[in-house]
């Protein structure tokens, strides 16, 4: 049976937007018969008003900004939107395809250092430059985004017991290292991958 699968997106930021493209490659290429394409929407507000069968998910991060990040959820929550995010930053994220990761950060640059030498770039090259997220990324196949996935899991599970949540209207969130975005990616592999085996 063939899947085709289409999320309208909000991406913060060129490396998000970059690695979903990459894991839309890595599924097409690995399963024939399952599509996953993200389409993408400037800006959030716009994701909150569209009108569409598609789902649509919100990929965002804390970065050390409260007020912004709970109006980002606000927004999600009024316009019944997936919530993908990452705190401190997505990098976070990356980290964990290469390594389990649960120590709390205090800046958004913590990451790099560490990013730098998983992913072999050099000692002062910018994480952020095109040719680095490119770099980054050939490095991750769908059995790295699994290991990420369970990673990410475990820190999950570990805030849950802390019991030390964030509550911004009715969405929970926690304090660094969390995430959502994980779920999203499970979500996708038990509802299309995984049956597409």
């Amino acid at each position: 049976m063939k899947t085709n699968k289409t999320y309208l997106c909000f991406f913060e930021g060129n490396q998000e937007e970059k690695y979903f493209k990459h894991f839309s490659r890595l599924v097409k290429n690995e399963y024939e018969k399952v599509t996953i394409k993200f389409n993408k929407v400037e800006k959030l507000k716009v994701l909150q008003t569209a009108s569409t069968l598609m789902p649509k998910v919100a990929v965002f991060d804390y970065d050390n900004n409260k007020k912004e990040f709970e109006n980002k959820i606000k927004i999600c929550k009024k316009g019944n939107i997936d919530i993908a995010y990452s705190n401190l930053n997505f990098d976070l994220w990356l980290l964990l395809h290469k390594k389990s990761f649960n120590k709390a950060v205090t800046n958004n640059d913590d990451y790099i250092a560490i990013l730098r030498k998983e992913y072999g770039l050099g000692k002062t090259d910018n994480i952020k430059k095109e040719s680095n997220i490119d770099k980054i990324l050939e490095q991750i196949n769908l059995e790295d985004i699994k290991f990420a996935i369970s990673n990410a899991n475990k820190i999950m599970e570990d805030k849950e017991k802390e019991n030390k949540k964030i509550i911004c209207g009715n969405y929970i969130y926690y304090s660094n290292p969390s995430m959502s975005i994980h779920n999203f990616f499970n979500n996708i592999f038990n509802r299309y991958i995984l049956k597409a085996d």
